[in-house]
């Protein structure tokens, strides 16, 4: 009797121990797979790389700071480059080199976007519109596409050209022209309604900074805005938007409205500051799931 007393507790003490063991794992798997899907990236802009003054000194010092945090990739804001704008071709092309040559310092994937002075030649009276890199087209001989997606672990990310080429003032206007806004319909028909987005365009969307220029009542010029901003947002009505990205201004700003993060990153370096927030620096964004958590770091010389 005593004995099968004995086996039937051990039994039990069995089972509890093999339930145990199995929620554990079970626990550790879960966190494991819930840790596999986090990442994070660093969000630079308006670097305006150049071989003049303290640029590659902050350059350096970003890498620095990057490397520390080892994110899972980089994404750079336009205004990559100090101008190509009024460059000659030569000087374009070696600016363009500079760029790819810092970057692959790194040592990680970069998505890089386009900003206005990546337009080679629209402001040089020079430089011919037949020639066959002008504009964007030199954007696109030495980099890529001006426009495209990704994914990363679940997270779906377009790089927009925001830039529209004009024929007055700066040469440029904030637009998404048709062609992406087409584009931007089919790949959106293909994704899933729940996949966290992220928006990537150096003018961006959503912004205060005029407010804190021009006063509270101001308007943003056309080469401050996205025009055809409404109709655009329409096109994500039914998707799972996370976060706008976007430079330009060099003004450090963090929005947030209808469960959106807009962010509007200042330049890398100090040399390039704004009188408003007088920051330079980066953002590293965390993700897990489909939750998101940003930090910014300032990039101060020693």
């Amino acid at each position: 009797m005593m004995t099968k007393k004995i086996r039937t507790g051990t039994s039990f003490l069995f089972l509890l121990l093999l339930y145990v063991t199995c929620f554990i794992t079970s626990v550790n798997a879960q966190s494991r797979s819930s840790n596999s899907d986090s990442f994070s990236f660093a969000f630079i802009t308006d670097i305006h790389l150049d071989y003049k003054g303290n640029t590659l000194k902050y350059f350096d010092k970003a890498i620095e700071t990057i490397y520390k945090l080892s994110p899972d990739f980089i994404i750079t804001g336009g205004d990559n480059i100090i101008d190509a704008t009024r460059s000659n071709e030569s000087h374009a092309d070696s600016l363009y080199n500079l760029y790819l040559y810092q970057i692959k310092r790194f040592n990680l994937p970069v998505y890089t976007g386009v900003g206005n002075h990546e337009s080679f030649g629209v402001n040089n009276p020079k430089i011919s519109p037949d020639n066959p890199l002008y504009g964007k087209k030199m954007f696109e001989s030495k980099i890529g596409k001006r426009y495209y997606s990704f994914i990363h672990k679940g997270w779906k990310f377009f790089m927009i050209d925001g830039i529209k080429a004009t024929s007055s003032g700066n040469r440029y206007a904030g637009c998404i022209d048709d062609e992406q806004m087409n584009w931007i319909k089919q790949e959106l028909t293909a994704t899933d309604s729940l996949t966290p987005l992220v928006i990537f365009s150096h003018i961006p969307f959503i912004s205060s900074y005029k407010k804190f220029e021009l006063g509270s009542l101001s308007g943003n010029p056309e080469n401050d805005g996205i025009s055809n901003s409404i109709e655009f947002f329409k096109l994500f009505d039914h998707h799972n938007l996370k976060l706008l990205l976007g430079g330009h201004f060099h003004f450090l700003e963090v929005l947030y409205a209808n469960d959106i993060y807009y962010v509007t990153g200042p330049s890398l370096t100090a040399r390039w500051g704004n009188k408003f927030t007088r920051k330079s620096g980066l953002f590293i964004f965390k993700t897990e799931g489909n939750d998101l958590k940003w930090e910014f770091i300032e990039n101060n010389l020693d």
